[in-house]
């Protein structure tokens, strides 16, 4: 081979080793907006949403919901509290094929209690936490090092889900997402007087110490299914957002049909929805030392609106 075909062929091999290279680094660099896709199944009819995540302000929020989607958790999950403003999901399981607690079933015989207990997901995801799925970034306490510096500890994680908003000093000085039509939540259950402590790592990576109750989300998300809602931007996460106007319609369409499928109901003198009390957080052992129960009530619907999947795309 001639020098000079030699040197041609060095030169189209570093350019080619660069190109891919560079297409690799893409690969694995994170974007500030990934996008979800979340599946929604009403009445034998599915509905495709897609969202913007705004991981460049909620980044440990996004990171979180993230993980979950691609661990399969949300899928085939039950909208398990309807309101006309928030739809709550993200914490059972929709199941009808066991005769004794099929969601049908269960709705015409008033047993949407036991529905609920039997097919909590609590228990998996505790489990996706213990697994090391989960990037932690709650602790039980502050620690320190050998030189007196304040750090967490690995041994000291909690499953649940730093809060990142202004009234855990989750501060974003502009372009803050706000309550608006369509919008998801990560939802976290009031835990009442318990003013109890725990540490924080934000994702600058300061170590401070906060009040447990807003640092106690674990999977529960909610959509915002109208134009204002009382889970306000300064005390609930909102990371998420409908990515243009055909993912309005495609919401608005649902909510029709819903709108359309309850008013039969009512015409036929039959129930949409139902009243049910239940505990949550049971597996919530830091809250006190014997676990704090959380007495609550859903309002659970007679046809089922079930999240069929949450697909994570450009990370």
């Amino acid at each position: 081979m001639s020098k000079k075909i030699k040197h041609i062929f060095i030169a189209i091999t570093l350019v080619v080793v660069v190109a891919f290279s560079a297409a690799l680094s893409a690969c694995t660099i994170k974007t500030k907006h990934p996008r979800a896709a979340i599946t929604i199944e009403f009445n034998e009819v599915t509905y495709k949403i897609e969202y913007t995540l705004y991981r460049n302000m909620y980044p440990q929020t996004v990171q979180h919901f993230i993980e979950l989607a691609d661990a399969g958790y949300y899928n085939d999950m039950i909208v398990h509290n309807y309101t006309g403003t928030e739809w709550y999901t993200g914490g059972y399981s929709y199941e009808d094929k066991d005769e004794h607690f099929a969601y049908a079933t269960a709705f015409a015989n008033g047993d949407m209690t036991d529905y609920l207990d039997e097919y909590s997901k609590e228990q998996s995801y505790y489990d996706l936490a213990a697994s090391g799925t989960l990037t932690p970034s709650v602790y039980k306490q502050i620690a320190y090092d050998g030189n007196n510096n304040q750090i967490v500890k690995s041994e000291d994680a909690l499953p649940t889900l730093i809060g990142e908003f202004s009234a855990n000093d989750h501060v974003i000085q502009s372009g803050a997402l706000t309550a608006d039509y369509g919008v998801l939540k990560m939802y976290y259950y009031d835990k009442g007087t318990n003013y109890q402590k725990a540490a924080i790592q934000n994702s600058f990576g300061q170590i401070l110490e906060h009040d447990y109750k807003y640092n106690a989300a674990t999977s529960i998300f909610t959509i915002q299914a109208s134009a204002s809602s009382a889970n306000s931007a300064s005390n609930y996460a909102i990371f998420a957002k409908l990515r243009n106007d055909s993912q309005k319609d495609t919401l608005d369409a649902l909510i029709e049909a819903i709108a359309d499928y309850q008013d039969a109901l009512t015409t036929a003198n039959g129930n949409f929805t139902s009243s049910v009390s239940t505990e949550v957080d049971k597996l919530d052992s830091f809250a006190s030392d014997e676990g704090r129960y959380i007495a609550t009530n859903f309002t659970m619907t007679s046809m089922p609106i079930i999240i069929r999947s949450v697909k994570i795309t450009k990370y």
